[in-house]
């Protein structure tokens, strides 16, 4: 039986999706999502991952053409599953991409089963208070937990920050590295690299997705410890 917090999420994320369109913007994104996960995976290119909380799975499509990855992809929205399973077909990887309905907080997976687990959105699903338990449930020991989190720390995004601070509003564990690693390690996940990207300003006004890429790559690999709005961390559990 479906909990109220559970039945809630899932609502969300339903009516969140089907207004969902790919903007230039969204598109370099996850471009650059997958290109800074496989640097922080360095020469691992095989074995069994699941990303949860896939949206319409275009981060593992882009997975698939660059890796051999056996992908298992998840999310709480039959929406969000409707249309990653039509984009996957359209593009012949159903072989290689398996989409399902899952919730972060029961994913239903066998202890142990996964190489890699990612989860992206900013404030992705592997970053809800409490998932992190589960999380590692499912990964193998040694194992790789690769998701991200706003970087409040980002010059965009420091003033909303120091707004809650202002207003005494409860602030997220996620503000620091420092907040994040004491977070994981409660599960057995420990810290182990972060990139910082996304340094590009957050507006759409009809530039094309090259083009957020190309600021990405020259003024944004100068300043992205100043610029980054995206903190993208990597953990390995613990060896039982």
């Amino acid at each position: 039986m479906k909990s109220n917090n559970q039945r809630g999420r899932k609502q969300k994320w339903e009516e969140k999706n089907r207004g969902y369109k790919l903007s230039p913007s969204r598109e370099a994104n996850f471009i650059l999502a997958v290109e800074n996960t496989l640097k922080l995976l360095k020469n691992k290119r095989t074995g069994r991952v699941l990303d949860i909380g896939c949206g319409f799975g275009e981060i593992d499509i882009l997975l698939a053409r660059k890796t051999n990855f056996e992908i298992t992809a998840c999310d709480i929205s039959k929406v969000a599953i409707k249309f990653a399973k039509e984009n996957v077909r359209k593009v012949n990887l159903e072989k290689r991409i398996e989409i399902e309905e899952k919730d972060v907080y029961d994913l239903k997976y066998p202890n142990n089963h996964f190489d890699i687990v990612l989860s992206f959105g900013y404030v992705s699903a592997a970053t809800y208070p409490r998932a992190q338990k589960e999380i590692a449930r499912v990964l193998k020991p040694g194992g790789i937990l690769i998701c991200d989190f706003i970087n409040c720390l980002s010059c965009y995004k420091i003033f909303n920050t120091f707004g809650r601070m202002l207003k005494k509003q409860k602030i997220a564990y996620y503000v620091s590295l420092a907040g994040i690693r004491r977070e994981f390690k409660k599960a057995g996940l420990i810290f182990t690299n972060q990139r910082l990207f996304n340094t590009y300003p957050p507006v759409n006004i009809g530039l094309s997705h090259s083009t957020f890429i190309l600021f990405e790559n020259t003024v944004g690999e100068v300043f992205k410890n100043f610029l980054g709005r995206v903190r993208l961390v990597s953990f390995k559990k613990i060896k039982s």
